[in-house]
Order: structure tokens, then C-alpha cells, then sequence
């Protein structure tokens, strides 16, 4: 089973920054910065289940695209991961009180606001890129920008050289563990609750 999200399309993802550069012989290099809104009903799709970037779509003109097969020998690493929340309506708030406020506030309009987003900044690189995708994309008349993802769901992770269970990223939202590793794999499940928010 596979998922493909639609980067271009898809009103619940925002990239405002990216930069997608080839490093010859076989690496891809690429650094992007978005927000993606998550809601309750979106992570209750995937409690539980493991998803494994599968194929990488770059766009590179207006109607062509370079497809790069992440199940094969190219592999994705993720260098540097930041995240943050980014809630709505919050002003100058201090972090912390937004929370406190909605969770007490039994008001039946707070249903009808926005939900927060995840504010993320990632750096990485797909290497061992095959000779004829890295050339596609050498050759493109525009600078290639992040058209599609497609996950592998539960299906075995592959390793791509360092260590795969090296954990980039651990955090509870909304009642569900998200887990990022180094080689791109990410966990999402129910867990406890935790307070804190960063980097291992």
C-alpha cells in the first residue's frame, strides 16, 4: 500500500521555501521550509503504522516531472530537521498560554477555529541517485521544485548506509507520537503526552 501527497495541491501543506540542486556524481540536495496544518482526523488515518518515503516527484517545467525511486538504490537522509508550532489567533502569546486557554475554554465557538500548523525547516539529500534521473535533472530548463511524495505504508525500512534508527525528531501532538529518523522514515502512533519539543 502507498500514499502519494500532492506538495502542489494539497491545501494542508504551504512550502514557502525551497531549494532542490543536483551534486554530481548520484546526490540530490534539497532544502525546504513550510507549514503543514495537521488536524486529529488526518493523524487518525496513520495511528500506528510506519511510512516510508517510496518515490521522491520533482517538477522541472511546466508539465514535467523527474520521478526519483527511493525503494531501489537512491535512498533519502535528512541532515537537519527544525519544528515548531504555529497556532492561530495567538498574537504576542508566550507558548504555553494558548494551550492552557483552549483546553479550560469550554465555549462551543472554539470548534469553529483554525487549527494550528506544524512550522518546519528541512535539509537532506537523496544519494545514490541513478545516472539518467540525475541527468534529467541537470538538463531541466527550470530549477526543479518538490511536485509529490509518495510512502510506502508498513513495509520494511531499508537502510541507507548510516544508522536508521537514529531518531532526528520525537513529538506528541494532539494525543499522537510522531517519530522522525535519520533515514526518513516516520512513526506515528498514541502515546503519552510530553511537554517538551526539540531535536535529540
Amino acid at each position: 500500500m502507498s500514499i502519494t501527497v500532492n506538495v502542489d495541491e494539497n491545501q494542508n501543506i504551504r512550502v514557502t521555501e525551497q531549494l532542490v540542486g543536483t551534486a554530481p556524481p548520484s546526490q540530490v540536495e534539497f532544502a525546504a521550509e513550510g507549514t503543514i496544518t495537521m488536524t486529529s482526523e488526518l493523524l487518525e488515518r496513520f495511528e500506528g503504522t510506519s511510512l516510508q518515503p517510496a518515490e521522491i516527484e520533482l517538477a522541472v517545467a511546466d508539465a514535467e516531472t523527474v520521478a526519483v525511486d527511493l525503494s531501489e538504490t537512491a535512498s533519502l537522509r535528512l541532515e537537519t530537521v527544525d519544528v515548531g508550532i504555529e497556532t492561530p489567533d495567538t498574537g504576542d502569546l508566550s507558548p504555553g498560554m494558548d494551550t492552557l486557554q483552549s483546553s479550560t475554554d469550554d465555549d462551543s465557538e472554539t470548534s469553529d477555529t483554525e487549527p494550528g500548523a506544524i512550522a518546519f525547516t528541512v535539509e537532506g539529500a537523496i544519494t545514490d541517485v541513478p545516472a539518467e534521473t540525475l541527468e534529467s535533472l541537470t538538463d531541466a530548463s527550470s530549477e526543479p521544485t518538490l511536485a509529490t511524495i509518495t510512502f510506502a505504508v508498513e513495509e520494511p525500512t531499508r537502510s541507507d548506509g548510516g544508522s536508521g534508527t537514529d531518531v532526528l525528531l520525537e513529538i506528541d501532538l494532539l494525543g499522537y507520537g510522531i517519530t522522525v529518523y535519520r533515514d526518513g522514515r516516520i512513526d506515528i502512533g498514541t502515546g503519552d503526552l510530553r511537554d517538551d519539543l526539540g531535536l535529540p
